[in-house]
């Protein structure tokens, strides 16, 4: 953690250093000093909150990809492993489920499917007393179907939302900066991709391509995009 810190420190002193040199240029072809400035601030303020929503998201797709991973294989041992290896993966589930958010993904404010994981989170408690408890009925039906339903139905958000594609973080970012994330709330995945970019493009992208023109640093947005915030491992 000490190493990431520092890294990111680092980086990030590294960025402010680029920015002040470009916004030098900038100046320098007779761009106005303060929008010169105040887009360079702006542009950093985007990139390092860009990074941070890109980890975010990272780790919640990681925990997604986890969670899916986990509930066939907990539906198959279910009734024949052993009940303390049973509560075991149940627990490993339960971590990954809690760490699933993000605003790009399964979201926190979805009632539906967080309702669907407190009802899990309740029947996985209850997981050993209903096994010991049906050893004792005669006839009485298997104890894990009703938590077998509820995994079903978390798999299937799940599945879901794995087929979404991550948005532009920078776009997203700079959304963020300026406006209210919750107008993104009720959009689909792809939708509020294609929104936040648009408005990346039509607030900042053009302006600041001119800029770069004038004085022939045509790139240098995407080269510090880039070069501080990759997407290439995002999944």
């Amino acid at each position: 953690m000490l190493f990431d810190r520092s890294g990111k420190a680092k980086r990030r002193r590294e960025l402010k250093n680029e920015l002040k040199e470009l916004q030098r240029a900038f100046t320098a072809a007779g761009c106005g000093k303060a929008e010169a400035a105040g887009r360079c601030k702006e542009l950093g303020e985007t990139i390092e909150l860009g990074e941070t929503l890109c980890d975010g998201y990272r780790d919640a797709r990681g925990h997604l990809s986890g969670a899916r991973d986990a509930i066939p294989k907990l539906l198959d041992c279910m009734g024949e492993s052993p009940v303390d290896e049973v509560e075991k993966s149940l627990q490993s589930l339960m971590a990954h489920l809690e760490q699933v958010y993000h605003d790009c993904s399964v979201r926190e404010d979805d009632t539906d499917f967080a309702s669907t994981v407190h009802s899990l989170k309740k029947l996985a408690g209850q997981y050993a007393g209903s096994v010991a408890q049906a050893k004792t009925e005669a006839g009485r039906v298997f104890p894990g179907i009703m938590l077998r339903s509820e995994l079903e139905n978390v798999k299937a958000v799940l599945d879901d939302a794995a087929g979404w594609t991550a948005p532009d973080f920078l776009a997203l970012a700079y959304f963020f900066l300026h406006e209210d994330r919750t107008s993104l709330k009720e959009m689909e995945n792809e939708q509020r991709n294609s929104y936040v970019s648009g408005y990346w493009e039509e607030h900042f992208v053009r302006d600041f391509a001119a800029m770069e023109q004038r004085a022939d640093r045509a790139g240098a947005l995407r080269t510090l995009s880039e070069k501080y915030l990759s997407q290439k491992d995002v999944p």
